[in-house]
């Protein structure tokens, strides 16, 4: 890093450091809760059922919502502005709950008591992140990383399960004590799904899927200035098979081709795991919400090595669940085509979202409130 990048960031963090300084000492604390997302212009689904069961807990708490998709590189007047409105709401907040990295949270000292929550916008770190990715294509240079406090700040991490803390506890940069396996609210609605209305809904978006096709959802991860590879995976599909993709909402390298394979864009990923009856996925977070709807799960992944150097992957699929990984199309029509493993399913579930108990919501709520958790010791 150049010097003048460097001392760019330093008077940055001292300004903003100033203002937000001055903010909590004329600000009184108030019963806030404070959601900062830079995944997306608005709230998430799981900002939503948070904000739900802290209603529930609490009638009447203060929510307040900053959400802006963001990029690594932006720090323009209008982020500066957007920052300043950020550390205006934590100034007198009583716990903020965030889904990705925001500035506002890691690199200042907070009032103290506040509680900073991290549920991520993913329960599995399949692809490695964060940390883990510093100094890689993927990732972001080291000075950068530690001059803007990185993933700093976190009182607690939410992943899916067990199995994952390691991974989530190198990509944040947190003690592995402060990760707790409780899954995302996004689980507790798929756990208590009634497929029949959303199977519906999809024969309305596509009239051309009848009530007796097997439905096959495609969920790729997307690649860096690549496509995903969708040579030959139309042809491992039975008589009574329609294939599905939906791509990753940032490809823009993939082209579906519609005479072979119907594009899922008409519908949510949310609605489309709720109708299919199988998933294939590659290096996705969206095996693990798979896993919790009583579907077979697949991974197919034929450029898994050259994706574990560009990215790193946490688990190879191949190695862990190498019964239900494919990787070639002949690999994976001989999957779609046989009997799902024994023993398989529950296995992927424990493994990827073991901590989802149909209470994520209410759970996290509860934590960051400073209450017992529901069920658990």
């Amino acid at each position: 890093m150049n010097i003048i990048k460097k001392g760019a960031i330093l008077a940055f963090r001292g300004a903003m450091g100033l203002a937000y300084g001055v903010m909590k000492l004329l600000t009184p604390q108030k019963n806030r809760v404070v959601f900062l997302s830079r995944q997306q212009d608005t709230p998430s689904a799981n900002f939503i059922h948070i904000s739900q069961e802290l209603d529930k807990l609490e009638p009447g708490i203060e929510l307040c919502y900053s959400c802006k998709l963001g990029l690594k590189s932006e720090l323009g007047l209008s982020y500066i502005v957007l920052m300043l409105r950020q550390l205006a709401l934590l100034a007198g907040a009583r716990a903020c709950i965030t889904e990705s990295y925001c500035p506002p949270i890691s690199l200042f000292r907070h009032r103290r008591g506040m509680r900073v929550v991290q549920i991520w916008h993913s329960m599995v770190a399949i692809k490695k992140f964060g940390w883990q990715t510093v100094g890689m294509l993927e990732g972001s240079d080291e000075d950068t990383a530690r001059l803007m406090k990185m993933h700093a700040g976190y009182d607690y991490v939410i992943t899916g399960s067990e199995f994952q803390k390691k991974f989530m506890a190198e990509a944040m940069n947190t003690p592995a004590e402060r990760i707790l396996p409780l899954g995302l609210p996004c689980a507790d609605r798929l756990m208590s799904t009634r497929r029949e209305a959303f199977r519906e809904e999809l024969q309305r978006a596509y009239p051309q899927i009848t009530a007796d096709k097997r439905v096959v959802l495609y969920l790729p991860t997307m690649r860096r200035g690549r496509a995903v590879p969708t040579e030959g995976i139309a042809e491992c599909l039975g008589e009574n098979d329609v294939l599905i993709m939906r791509k990753h909402p940032i490809d823009r390298h993939t082209v579906i081709d519609g005479e072979v394979i119907i594009d899922g864009e008409k519908l949510s990923t949310g609605v489309l795991l709720r109708a299919a009856d199988c998933v294939i996925s590659d290096y996705s977070g969206a095996a693990a919400e798979a896993s919790l709807m009583d579907v077979p799960v697949y991974f197919y992944t034929p450029d898994e090595a050259l994706y574990s150097e560009e990215c790193g992957l946490n688990i190879r699929p191949s190695e862990v669940f190498p019964a239900i990984t494919a990787d070639s199309p002949e690999a994976l029509k001989k999957l779609l085509s046989s009997p799902y493993p024994q023993g398989e399913a529950e296995r992927l579930r424990e493994l990827l979202a073991g901590g989802c108990d149909g209470h994520s919501a209410e759970n996290i709520a509860r934590l960051a409130l400073g209450l017992p958790l529901e069920g658990r010791e």
